[in-house]
């Protein structure tokens, strides 16, 4: 009688195995036991692909709408993106299905609470959006999709010392040096996101030479692509241009770029709206120390702060935030260049950059650039402290100590803008004892209620018992 095949479950390491063993002929369990070989077999490939990073997959959410509705099997759990990323089919988590657990975990959101400002996180943000067409067009680039997830993992951890960035980071950088080999290769707009993913995160660990590489890097595609004719998307031309100018307020890399590189990001004065582009009473009296350049970049400011002020940011008319983004682009790229002609006025820069960027929409306040244009701000009040221009101008320096220290985050920054308002009491005299008093002084100057108000007032608080 011919033996056949039976099956014991034993238990070794950390895992159930299905051990064949001779007995009496039945086919069933010879199916069985095949059937859990090429489940354990595909369980194994399966953590390899997630352990070495290779397990993109491409889902296209406009061919999957015809597919029927797969039954989710008992004690099967499904990954749900938060609810700001959960609307549109085109967004860009739900066109990555990547298996990573770190990518599964972020996108809940369950386990990691404090990952609260993603890349692709701010759903109404003109320059956050401008990812979408990328990602749409890029999903089969290794070196893009090696760099989100690069991103995703940094977003956690906040370092490159983790085995999961380092992976990915080299599988971004071997593409991407394959590609800039021949620039022609190069010149797609999946390979310039790739680029500018990597560039942030060294932006955010303060490595200048490495975001001037990369800025370089996205100079010569460029090049590339103006000589060969290649359409670039006015998309990713917003996030060369902001990737290239906050690179170089965060670290000082130089700029490949400005505001006159794309005709997409041109901006002119309305001159429907004269009132408007108005040079704040406070600073008509310092317009001598100010130089002309600088105050017609102040009377822009003012007119930001005006349309911030109406109902127009309310609107989700992708015109007028285009409109918005370009205004705040002209300041901010003509604020970098001006030439430093003495301390005061370099601090007199910050403030109005630092204002610029507040007046703006939640991703721009959330981001880092407030915390560190405060810090600079605040190194360069204490260097020019014992300057006799403040005697003179008690109202000026108030704004910039009270505009600096409402935006600096809680610590050693936000107390040493305490300790200056606290130094700097004999300027002020009694002037400044009383909130009201203090709005009067501070209206004088680049100022909005719905941007402003509630921090100052915060930071007033904090500082008023010490007193």
């Amino acid at each position: 009688m011919t033996p056949h095949l039976m099956i014991k479950l034993v238990f070794v390491g950390n895992q159930f195995l299905f051990i064949p063993s001779k007995s009496s002929n039945d086919r069933t369990a010879k199916r069985l036991a095949r059937s859990h070989a090429v489940a354990h077999g595909l369980g194994n490939k399966r953590r390899l692909q997630q352990s070495s990073g290779h397990n993109f997959h491409v889902v296209c959410p406009a061919n999957n709408r015809r597919r029927p509705t797969r039954k989710r099997k008992q004690g099967e759990t499904i990954t749900t993106p938060p609810a700001s990323l959960a609307t549109g089919s085109s967004d860009p988590f739900q066109m990555l299905a990547a298996e990573s657990p770190t990518l599964r975990a972020l996108l809940n959101r369950q386990k990691f609470p404090q990952a609260t400002e993603l890349v692709f996180s701010v759903a109404d943000e003109l320059v956050l959006q401008n990812f979408r067409s990328i990602l749409r067009n890029g999903l089969d680039d290794n070196a893009l999709l090696s760099a989100i997830m690069l991103t995703f993992s940094f977003t956690i951890t906040a370092s490159m010392t983790s085995r999961e960035c380092l992976e990915y980071q080299n599988e971004a950088l071997s593409s991407i040096r394959q590609r800039m080999d021949s620039p022609d290769r190069a010149a797609t707009e999946s390979t310039i996101g790739a680029i500018l993913l990597l560039a942030g995160i060294e932006v955010r660990l303060g490595m200048s030479r490495q975001v001037q590489l990369h800025m370089g890097a996205i100079q010569q595609i460029l090049d590339v692509c103006q000589r060969k004719g290649v359409y670039l998307s006015d998309d990713i031309k917003r996030a060369i241009f902001w990737s290239d100018l906050n690179g170089s307020v965060m670290t000082g890399s130089n700029r490949v770029v400005d505001h006159t590189t794309f005709s997409e990001l041109q901006w002119r004065r309305d001159t429907s709206n004269p009132d408007f582009f108005i040079l704040p009473p406070g600073f008509q009296s310092h317009s001598n120390l100010l130089g002309q350049a600088f105050v017609e970049i102040l009377k822009d400011i003012f007119a930001l702060q005006c349309i911030r002020d109406s109902a127009i940011l309310g609107k989700e008319d992708a015109m007028p935030m285009a409109q918005i983004d370009n205004h705040q682009a002209s300041i901010q790229s003509r604020l970098v260049s001006l030439p430093i002609c003495s301390p005061i006025l370099q601090c007199c820069h910050q403030a109005a950059y630092l204002c610029s960027t507040m007046l703006r929409c939640k991703m721009w306040r959330t981001s880092t650039i407030p915390s560190h244009l405060s810090l600079q701000l605040l190194c360069n009040i204490q260097a020019a402290s014992d300057s006799l221009v403040w005697d003179n101008s008690p109202g000026l320096l108030a704004w910039l100590l009270y505009i600096g220290g409402a935006f600096a985050p809680v610590g050693t920054i936000r107390q040493g803008y305490v300790r200056l308002l606290r130094l700097n009491h004999n300027r002020f005299k009694s002037l400044y004892t009383s909130w009201p008093g203090l709005l009067v002084v501070l209206k004088q100057f680049i100022w909005s209620d719905k941007a402003f108000l509630s921090q100052v007032k915060v930071f007033w608080e904090e500082k008023f018992p010490l007193d």
